[in-house]
């Protein structure tokens, strides 16, 4: 029987302990840096001409836009070696243009993430770029490891990266709808309205997570070709 770590377990790379540790950095990196004051006008102003070219848009035009756009970075993201980088960096200048935009409104760009973060879309879009994160660590993991099947690593990092694209379309989806109806309903329905979108959003995310177990299952079950029966599965998540 093989020592198991943290992130290892019976010589396998335990998935989903890499995503929470990725996320948890994601979060930390956006509540630290949204929180410091940034003086970037010319940042600020490139980032709300574009928002302000989408907002114009209709619901289909608007998902056309940012599902296209969060896709691509998170495909940047599941490059390895350099996804890990792109990782950091995406995040750092996003958690940047928010604390901006806190500023160009007289708060703190802290305030600005905690009130995105009462929307379901913050919460289907962050995940799925630790995905990709996860998913470039564990295929550098497979190809690097010796005696490691190369093609279940490639099997999984093409379910992560399937896994990735749907929440990352489900996200794209709600955050048009959410733009639309901030635009649209005249206030509190345009805050109380997005809010109802939770409804629907708790069982995708629900759904969501199951495929992820699914894939972190798979990193389980396969892997080794000898396998190790005297290893029972890895089924704590935790």
């Amino acid at each position: 029987m093989r020592r198991d770590s943290l992130y290892f377990r019976s010589g396998k790379l335990r998935t989903g302990r890499i995503f929470i540790t990725v996320f948890i950095i994601e979060i930390a990196i956006y509540l630290v840096v949204s929180s410091i004051e940034f003086n970037d006008p010319q940042l600020l102003s490139q980032f709300e001409s574009q928002q302000s070219s989408i907002d114009s848009l209709s619901i289909a035009g608007m998902f056309i836009s940012i599902f296209p756009h969060n896709l691509f970075a998170a495909t940047l993201e599941v490059i390895p070696f350099i996804g890990q980088v792109f990782f950091l960096i995406s995040n750092v200048e996003t958690a940047m243009i928010i604390s901006l935009e806190g500023g160009s409104l007289h708060v703190n760009g802290l305030f600005i993430f905690l009130s995105l973060a009462i929307f379901p879309h913050t919460w289907l879009e962050l995940p799925s770029y630790a995905i990709a994160t996860t998913s470039s660590i564990a295929l550098i993991y497979g190809l690097l490891k010796r005696g490691y099947n190369r093609k279940e690593a490639g099997i999984q990092f093409i379910l992560f990266y399937l896994l990735l694209a749907l929440e990352l379309g489900v996200a794209g989806l709600f955050e048009s709808i959410e733009i639309y109806m901030e635009r649209t309903y005249p206030s509190p329905q345009n805050v109380t309205y997005p809010l109802l979108l939770w409804i629907p959003a708790i069982p995708l995310l629900y759904l969501l997570f199951r495929l992820f177990r699914m894939v972190d299952r798979f990193s389980q079950d396969g892997g080794d070709n000898k396998g190790i029966p005297d290893d029972p599965p890895d089924d704590d998540f935790l």
